[in-house]
């Protein structure tokens, strides 16, 4: 059995790796060694020794990949039009993460979902605010487990995700085809109301 929220740390931790960030170094320096007590992704992306973990991380990835392809341009700019800091950091993670499932749970969403982690910790490793990066990972581990694992657990678990979106899938998943219904919607001023819509990928 693995938990969502080593899925979390995992992913992460090789996207971060991808734009030249070690996820063990970030934790450490902030404070949260514990988060990083498992090897930098080499060749090889994970080396847990559970096969069922193995696929559904590289499934996750391979997901992951082909829905930040196809919404290259919107997603680049994504954590530069929240205007994140320190401060607000939270509240723009509860704002995006709470208008992905306003109508519901789905794979595509939580595809999303993971994608959105991943482009708030790289962004946040770029500008200086490495802090949030362990952060953001227990966020996305608590909001995974406590809002999301239920849904997760009625449709198939992980095993189904799998069944979807592994050995190359997403390119050919219909999920990841029709997604994004809404983007977003609106940026104000500091101190505005901040409306913001996010990949709402439809399960038909």
């Amino acid at each position: 059995m693995y938990s969502s929220g080593e899925l979390v740390t995992d992913f992460l931790r090789y996207r971060l790796s991808q734009r030249g960030h070690n996820w063990r170094w970030l934790c450490e320096q902030n404070g949260a060694a514990g988060l990083g007590t498992q090897p930098e992704p080499g060749a090889a992306v994970y080396s847990s020794g559970r096969p069922e973990a193995e696929r559904a991380r590289q499934a996750l990835l391979d997901a992951a990949e082909e829905f930040e392809l196809r919404y290259r341009r919107a997603f680049s700019d994504l954590s530069a039009q929240l205007r994140v800091t320190p401060d607000t950091a939270y509240q723009r993670f509860e704002q995006v993460v709470g208008e992905l499932f306003r109508d519901g749970v789905n794979w595509g969403r939580l595809v999303a979902f993971f994608c959105f982690g991943a482009a708030l910790s790289v962004e946040s490793a770029e500008k200086e605010m490495g802090a949030l990066v362990p952060r953001i990972a227990d966020w996305m581990s608590t909001y995974l487990e406590n809002n999301l694992e239920p849904w997760i657990q009625q449709h198939g678990g992980w095993d189904a995700f799998v069944q979807l979106y592994g050995n190359n899938a997403a390119a050919r998943n219909r999920q990841l085809q029709e997604s994004v219904v809404k983007w977003f919607m609106a940026l104000t001023a500091v101190g505005a109301t901040l409306a913001i819509a996010a990949f709402l990928a439809r399960r038909r």
